[in-house]
């Protein structure tokens, strides 16, 4: 929790000084004393609560959390957030919270990845010389700041450079990002605008500006990086007007208009002293018209308060279509936190008009539809997607069309779509049970054929080993890397692919994809009780060892074999079997989070928050604790819940044991503390395991409210009984279409 926050925003509580200064945060229990909670919230029991008073984006930029602190709206164009000169992985966001040197604010970012890219278009207010004032081997402006000078809350920015007496804030519409710049009394009031920046993230290779009049700037910057290649168009509009200069690798350049492979741009208000000027940045992919229309569209003169206030509106609505009812002000910040750095992605790609950005380097038009890009599936398919079929079932449509344009544009389905560009980086065609769970939720309106199509496409490729999948029943260690992996990772996949054929009454292909769903069980050593590599002749690799790490020569995707024997969602009792007894399987499990947490190798920092070997800070684990409610041993699942709620999240900058990973992180977090989980994503079943809060209501948009509750919970007993609408589950899951109507679900503890 941000202190600064607090103060500057007014909403002191004892509670979160309290926190501030070194308890840490409470699990289901209060650690803290009961009476101080008790009067912190009599004092405020007349003043409505602000669900924004709980969202604390300095959250995960700490650490290895990648996350970013700046203004942006649920699933926006535009994240306009400051940015620090790269000091290596943990700023691969653009952002750190351990730095406090300022070079600007760009106007795209990438919350929680492990690869750096974007922080495009560059805005730096200064007083001083250009191009003369530099830090360390950064030939650019530049300002030290405190961290007590900084403010962020959903929806806004703002930073004091006290050296150059300037006040920075920020804030967003969907495609537009709006800067509001005071400047003192002293030199001259300058903005420098860089397009050539980040260049260690993301190259340019192609930039323009071109000065329309007095108060209208304009241009592109095309890049290569991550992004192959990605085009972004500006369009600037200032409040007051401006003399311009422009710089091509720091020398100047005469006239209206530049185009550079580095360019960049000062901008001289002289007008300003005590006084304020306001920039509105409209983006687009595809045009400048297109960015020129997104400014008309979304904004109305120059009203910063205006847009601020619009911003904090849009995020009041989509967090409180979850509330929370519980005196504990820790948890519901680590919790709505959570929720916010959930919405960060994906991206809105489409213009106003409809236009984008295609995957094969065309500009298209989205009929009847948004466009979005950026999604991170072998991050997200996990719990982020299912937890936006619960808030956003709406914009469900909408993501299946624009993977669809995806598959129509490049010939197949998106794996890492980055801007429209295939990175490739991850295993797994995880677009596949994404799109299945929409269509058998009954969420997108894609013809089914077409969408089977699609998926069958990516189950029968001829690269990553999915060809070897497919001829082998597994992929042959001594043939293709990370083997282990991708052989769980298919099958999973293929099960999917056979659910969609089971819905359109496609009986061959129904039986073809679950027996390729059922490879799992090949790579299953009963010697060992691990998934372990084969060869191709079906001999088991030699020199095995389950702590072993190195996802470049080795048969596991950033983890080992301890991590991944567990990945078979989509057959549980299956795997069950494989261990030769319920009994064997819970022995495993546990010693999963009682094992030295060791590794040799070359162990990956994304594998991080250790209980045992058990990972948290990386995707593959995150189904693991849930496994325990298919046994009778549900007790230990709840308890290592429990255990990951308080060790892995905190309400401070270091508080992701691990890279948020576009929102898997935090959804993780959600829906855990709601007290279930999408153990198999696309099954439409959500695992219970143990919730944290009083109570919840989904608020959902038909009107419809599902309420959860709890009885008899001290937080150091065990759920007894659940029952769903007065009748108690023999079962150990709640479906989505119970969830998605009015209800109540109770848990109640023993």
């Amino acid at each position: 929790m941000n202190i600064n926050k607090i103060v500057k925003t007014g909403a002191v509580n004892l509670l979160s000084l309290f926190i501030l200064v070194g308890c840490g945060s409470a699990e289901d229990t209060n650690e803290l004393s009961g009476e101080l909670i008790k009067t912190n919230t009599e004092k405020s029991a007349n003043v409505a609560e602000d669900v924004l008073d709980f969202v604390d984006p300095f959250i995960g930029t700490g650490g290895h959390g990648h996350t970013f602190p700046g203004a942006t709206v649920p699933f926006g164009m535009v994240q306009l957030s400051p940015d620090n000169p790269s000091k290596g992985w943990d700023w691969t966001s653009g952002y750190h919270h351990s730095d406090d040197t300022l070079i600007g604010f760009s106007h795209t970012h990438l919350s929680g990845t492990g690869v750096g890219d974007l922080l495009d278009i560059l805005v730096m207010p200064f007083v001083s010389n250009y191009p003369e004032n530099s830090v360390n081997d950064i030939n650019r402006v530049y300002a030290k700041y405190q961290k007590s000078d900084e403010q962020a809350s959903a929806g806004y920015y703002a930073i004091e450079l006290n050296n150059e007496k300037i006040k920075a804030e920020l804030t967003a519409t969907a495609r537009v990002g709006v800067h509001k710049y005071t400047f003192g009394d002293q030199g001259v009031p300058q903005l420098l605008i860089d397009l050539g920046y980040a260049q260690n993230f993301d190259k340019s290779v192609d930039t323009h500006f071109k000065v329309e009049n007095e108060t209208t700037l304009v241009g592109y910057r095309k890049s290569t990086g991550w992004a192959k290649f990605q085009p972004v168009y500006f369009v600037m509009q200032f409040s007051k007007p401006f003399k311009h200069q422009f710089f091509a690798d720091k020398q100047q350049v005469s006239g209206n208009e530049i185009t550079a492979v580095k360019s960049e741009a000062v901008l001289n208000f002289k007008q300003l002293a005590n006084n304020s000027v306001t920039v509105k940045v409209g983006l687009s992919y595809a045009s400048i018209e297109g960015a020129r229309k997104n400014i008309a569209v979304e904004t109305s003169g120059f009203d910063f308060a205006e847009v601020k206030r619009g911003a904090e509106n849009t995020w009041r609505k989509q967090l409180n279509k979850i509330a929370v009812e519980d005196e504990n002000v820790v948890e519901k910040t680590k919790f709505y936190t959570a929720l916010y750095h959930s919405f960060m992605a994906p991206h809105l790609f489409s213009d106003a008009n409809g236009e984008y950005y295609g995957a094969d380097g065309k500009t298209h038009t989205a009929e009847g539809y948004n466009r979005y890009t950026l999604f991170s599936l072998w991050d997200t398919f996990r719990s982020l997607h299912p937890l936006i079929t619960m808030t956003n079932p709406e914009m469900v449509d909408d993501l299946v069309k624009s993977m669809m344009a995806f598959y129509d544009e490049a010939g197949l389905l998106p794996s890492w779509d980055l801007m429209s560009n295939e990175t490739d980086v991850m295993i797994g065609y995880h677009a596949v049970p994404v799109i299945v769970d929409a269509y058998l939720k009954g969420l997108t309106t894609v013809d089914g054929e077409k969408l089977f199509t699609a998926v069958k496409k990516s189950a029968m490729q001829k690269r990553f080993g999915i060809d070897l999948f497919d001829q082998y029943g597994y992929v042959p260690s001594d043939l293709e890397v990370e083997a282990v992996s991708k052989t769980l990772e298919y099958a999973y996949d293929d099960w999917a692919i056979a659910q969609l054929a089971k819905a359109l009454n496609k009986k061959d292909e129904y039986q073809y994809f679950s027996k390729r769903a059922q490879s799992y069980q090949t790579l299953f050593d009963k010697s060992v009780g691990f998934m372990r590599g084969k060869d191709k002749n079906g001999q088991w690799v030699e020199n095995f060892s389950p702590t072993h790490v190195d996802h470049r020569t080795t048969d596991y995707t950033e983890a080992n074999a301890w991590q991944y024997t567990w990945f078979v969602p989509h057959d549980v009792e299956g795997l069950i079997d494989l261990f030769g007894s319920e009994q064997q399987f819970v022995n495993k499990l546990d010693a999963l989070f009682t094992v030295s947490s060791k590794m040799e190798g070359d162990v990956s920092p994304d594998i991080s928050g250790l209980i045992g070997q058990y990972a948290h800070g990386n995707e593959p684990c995150h189904h693991i604790p849930y496994l325990y409610a298919f046994t009778n041993d549900k007790w230990k699942g709840e308890q290592r819940i429990k255990e990951v709620r308080k060790t892995m999240y905190h309400a401070d900058p270091d508080g992701l044991a691990g890279n948020d990973d576009v929102g898997q992180m935090s959804s993780w977090y959600v829906l855990s503390a709601l007290g279930f989980y999408p153990l198999n994503p696309a099954d439409g079943r959500y695992i219970f395991g143990t919730p944290l809060f009083d109570q919840v209501t989904l608020n959902h948009g038909n009107g419809e409210k599902f309420v959860i509750t709890q009885a008899n919970n001290d937080g150091k007993n065990y759920v007894e009984t659940v029952e769903l609408n007065d009748n108690e589950l023999a079962r150990n899951y709640v479906s989505y279409q119970e969830l998605m109507t009015s209800g109540k679900l109770e848990f109640s503890f023993k």
